[in-house]
């Protein structure tokens, strides 16, 4: 005997509310569908969604039924009472096609991602609003009806149209490696090094847009990292294709309010464009108004920075020893003087010129740097004997640091971090406008917010080239690969004089933008190359033919080298000994002439 429950579902064309444990029914099995058959139609319209947002309509014994029968198949949440826009599944129950079609509109639709299973209680007829294909944009959709059921094409095909279908398995839409069908998808990139070397182009109008097309019939234009990647991904998804530059003064665009201004990023935001590659950060204010793939490879933001230049110091013949050792030294010659001073005054066996500190002071500073050693030491013999071993040590660390040092270059200081280059007051720029600092630089940080006071806007290559030549100039580009791209055109000679900066001032991972309907094939072509080691690949092919020595050079450090040997000593670094002997000259002329004065005075 059949028991019934009465179901009261309110019939407006809205979501109505309710939990899976509100409702239990007891219900005749009696139905047009098949209970197998809808529980596979279920798992083959929800692939990506693990939560569902229901629209019920109609208070027929079968809606109820069905109703019934869908939440007891489907394993995950679900909500009744309203759209959850975060949740993409979506499930549609009504007694006709016009009230379900009119539901559809809160559906979104445009998100690629958007599976919607729809379930009418009735005949179907072709001309129904409900196989309207506008109404869907890229979501993925299954209708099944009593008059049949339906899939609507792959969202990645042109142009999209509902198939009739006899087996539930044909509800199964594709994603990961599809086939595009030789589509014609237009593309987005730009010439940056080691990404891109597309550069020749045309104008042309498609889609009445006009715009700067790359002819790539050149094998030497149509490579690069990413366009090697795009041509493998071009051929396993089976599409063609044309390549656009950006258009604006700035390569990805600038947010603009509520949309996105210029650049591949605005292109791909307007749908101009399918696909954009050329060095797109992935970053979340670009996330906000386009999709972006999986990254296949990160960057760093740096800088080239002088190398420290030779240097000479008259004052060189203090270096070996540091001021505390210095400090130390004068400090033991004056307590030793002291010592030997006092016990000469109080013992009278020791040799008389003890008695005399500038005496006792003269000779402990010889016989420490061993110029000086009278035979006569009665009575403090073995202290001097211990003051001479000290002396020899500490001659012989000075000694030889002092000729490590003179036959050596010495270097100014290494610039390595941003308060170096701050304070090192290093000018940079770039012909086109200003980056965005936000994205380059941590404004937070005290010195790295002051880098932009630096940014000068430069007119040409050459005023450049005039730049550098000063010496107060740093090259900013990107780190990939253990190499560094320049953001300006640089001659190889010029990079001679340059380093790289060990700080980083920013750090970003690379991915494609795409449209929602896109970026499965994308994300999922991008993990095989990286897992199959194509990108590394790719990466490594490219550098080797197409990056210069100096490039690499630039990572190598000069100033801790001495290939030429041993260098002859100019007369700067020794110029504090000079300086000593001078004025010990001068204090003995003025000692020789008082001494001259004074025995002039007892002959008279």
């Amino acid at each position: 005997m059949c028991k019934y429950f009465i179901i009261l579902l309110h019939v407006i064309s809205s979501f109505t509310s309710g939990e899976r444990g509100d409702i239990i029914l007891d219900i005749d099995r009696g139905l047009w569908l098949n209970d197998r058959d809808f529980e596979m139609m279920i798992k083959y319209s929800y692939h990506f969604s693990t939560c569902c947002n229901i629209f019920v309509n109609g208070t027929t014994r079968d809606i109820g039924t069905l109703f019934n029968l869908f939440i007891k198949i489907y394993q995950y949440e679900y909500t009744t009472g309203s759209i959850e826009y975060g949740c993409r599944g979506f499930f549609l129950l009504g007694s006709t096609g016009e009230t379900l079609a009119l539901a559809v509109g809160r559906v979104p639709t445009a998100v690629s991602t958007t599976e919607i299973l729809i379930v009418v209680d009735a005949d179907l007829r072709d001309d129904s609003p409900l196989l309207n294909v506008s109404l869907f944009q890229h979501s993925n959709v299954n209708i099944i009806a009593r008059s049949g059921n339906w899939t609507l094409s792959e969202n990645f095909l042109q142009p999209r149209m509902f198939k009739k279908v006899h087996r539930s398995s044909q509800m199964r839409h594709k994603t990961g490696i599809v086939d595009l069908e030789g589509r014609r998808l237009q593309v987005t990139t730009s010439n940056i090094a080691p990404f891109s070397y597309l550069s020749t182009t045309v104008n042309r109008t498609v889609n009445g847009i006009q715009g700067q097309f790359f002819v790539a019939n050149d094998e030497r234009e149509l490579d690069g990292v990413e366009v090697k990647l795009f041509l493998i991904m071009a051929e396993k998804l089976n599409f063609t294709w044309m390549m656009r530059k950006p258009n604006g003064p700035y390569r990805h665009g600038r947010p603009n309010g509520t949309s996105w201004n210029g650049g591949m990023i605005g292109q791909l935001y307007r749908k101009e464009v399918d696909l954009a590659f050329g060095e797109v950060w992935l970053e979340y204010e670009k996330s906000q108004y386009v999709n972006l793939s999986v990254p296949w490879y990160e960057v760093w933001i740096n800088f080239l920075v002088p190398r420290p230049k030779p240097t000479e110091n008259v004052w060189a013949l203090a270096k070996p020893f540091r001021l505390n050792v210095w400090v130390a030294v004068i400090a033991i010659v004056i307590l030793e003087s002291i010592a030997v001073w006092g016990k000469a005054r109080i013992n009278s066996k020791l040799p008389p010129r003890f008695r005399s500190y500038v005496n006792t002071l003269i000779e402990v500073i010889g016989r420490l740097v061993g110029t000086w050693a009278p035979r006569k030491t009665q009575g403090i013999r073995i202290q001097l004997q211990f003051w001479h071993f000290a002396g020899l040590l500490v001659v012989t660390a000075y000694s030889s640091s002092l000729a490590a040092r003179l036959t050596t270059p010495d270097y100014e200081p290494r610039i390595d971090t941003i308060a170096q280059f701050v304070k090192a007051n290093l000018t940079w720029g770039r012909e086109r406008t200003p980056p965005n600092y936000r994205h380059y630089f941590d404004l937070n940080d005290p010195y790295a917010k002051q880098l932009s006071n630096g940014f000068l806007i430069e007119t040409s290559q050459e005023d450049r080239q005039s730049k550098i030549l000063e010496g107060n100039y740093a090259i900013i580009g990107k780190i990939s690969h253990s190499i560094f791209f320049p953001e300006v055109n640089v001659c190889n000679s010029d990079l001679a004089n340059y380093r790289v900066m060990r700080e980083s001032t920013a750090k970003f991972f690379i991915s494609f933008g795409a449209q929602s309907w896109l970026v499965p094939s994308i994300d999922t072509m991008m993990r095989r190359l990286t897992e199959t080691g194509l990108v590394e690949y790719h990466l490594r092919d490219v550098i080797r033919r197409r990056v210069n020595g100096s490039l690499r050079d630039v990572f190598i450090e000069h100033d801790g080298e001495n290939t030429n040997g041993p260098r002859a000593l100019k007369l700067k670094p020794l110029g504090a000994a000079f300086i000593i002997l001078l004025a010990g000259y001068v204090v003995a002329t003025i000692i020789l002439y008082f001494e001259l004065k004074n025995k002039n005075k007892i002959d008279h």
